[in-house]
């Protein structure tokens, strides 16, 4: 396996690792229940991305890494909830960033289709996220 590759991959899943752990933490903070139930959701998903980027590696050859991203002590460190979810996303937009940086050279079909989906399942969860900060459901 491309070691460029594996490393980008093993960032991105100890990214996703980073934002479940993130998530969880907050899902029990916001009043609003359809905010936790989004919160589980988006949560389900980094975890599914992390199992994904990781069975990845193994299968073109890499070594999956289990590190957790520094992201968890960045949200830690924002006092409100509403900070913290505005943090959340602007490390949701930079996953997407980086895949879109990458995606024109990942040569791998499942792969890049796997990046593709990734990015945009990411930019629902954005998506909802700002609506439910917009409309302020904390």
């Amino acid at each position: 396996m491309d070691t460029q590759l594996e490393s980008f991959l093993n960032t991105l899943g100890e990214a996703e690792r980073a934002g479940g752990r993130v998530l969880h933490e907050l899902t029990a903070l916001p009043q609003s229940l359809e905010l936790r139930e989004m919160l589980k959701k988006v949560g389900h998903d980094e975890g599914y991305y992390a199992g994904e980027l990781a069975a990845h590696v193994r299968r073109l050859g890499g070594t999956p890494s289990n590190k957790t991203g520094d992201f968890v002590e960045k949200v830690s460190a924002v006092p409100d909830l509403k900070g913290k979810l505005e943090l959340l996303n602007r490390g949701q937009r930079w996953v997407i960033r980086k895949i879109n940086e990458q995606l024109p050279a990942v040569a791998d079909e499942t792969l890049h289709a796997f990046l593709k989906v990734m990015a945009d399942g990411h930019e629902v969860n954005i998506g909802a996220l700002d609506k439910a900060l917009a409309e302020g459901k904390l």
